[in-house]
């Protein structure tokens, strides 16, 4: 599987010739599955991709590869608890008082079936969520990017060398 992925890599590197370019396709990919943005995921990865001329191809397979069904309950739990965290603890608001009127609805149509209060200590809030899953995509998008670019630019060195 290793060897799969580096051929993949490594044919993505000579099309695009390109270390910057892909690592930023990947990131963007990356950033968008992150964040808790599920019916517009793949129109922004494109317009996005297409707009800061990235390759939409690779960044939309990252999109589906980092956000599926086996990741997306993780991915969100994740967010949703940074969120509360970040804004309860370290800013000192508490969001769940400027929900919108729906989401106070699906809370009280919610409670009727699971007592929310007794797993996470309050009613959801759509604040924590958003405000957590860009804050997650940030957090692992700004150190990703660099580390891609490295490790891309050295398999791109090596396909020089192997040119000559």
């Amino acid at each position: 599987m290793a060897k799969r992925l580096r051929k993949w890599f490594e044919n993505l590197l000579l099309k695009e010739r390109s270390a910057q370019k892909v690592s930023a396709s990947l990131c963007l990919g990356t950033f968008i599955a992150l964040t808790p943005t599920i019916p517009l995921q793949t129109p922004l990865v494109m317009v996005l991709g297409w707009l800061l001329g990235l390759n939409v191809g690779v960044a939309v397979a990252t999109l589906y590869i980092v956000n599926n069904p086996i990741t997306l309950i993780p991915i969100y739990v994740s967010g949703y608890a940074l969120g509360a965290w970040f804004f309860t603890k370290v800013v000192g608001i508490d969001l769940i008082q400027y929900n919108p009127w729906w989401v106070e609805r699906f809370n009280t149509f919610l409670s009727k079936y699971v007592d929310l209060k007794q797993y996470i200590g309050a009613e959801l809030c759509l604040w924590y969520l958003l405000g957590g899953g860009f804050l997650l995509a940030t957090m692992i998008c700004l150190p990703l990017y660099p580390l891609l670019t490295r490790i891309l630019s050295r398999i791109a060195i090596q396909l020089e060398k192997q040119k000559v």
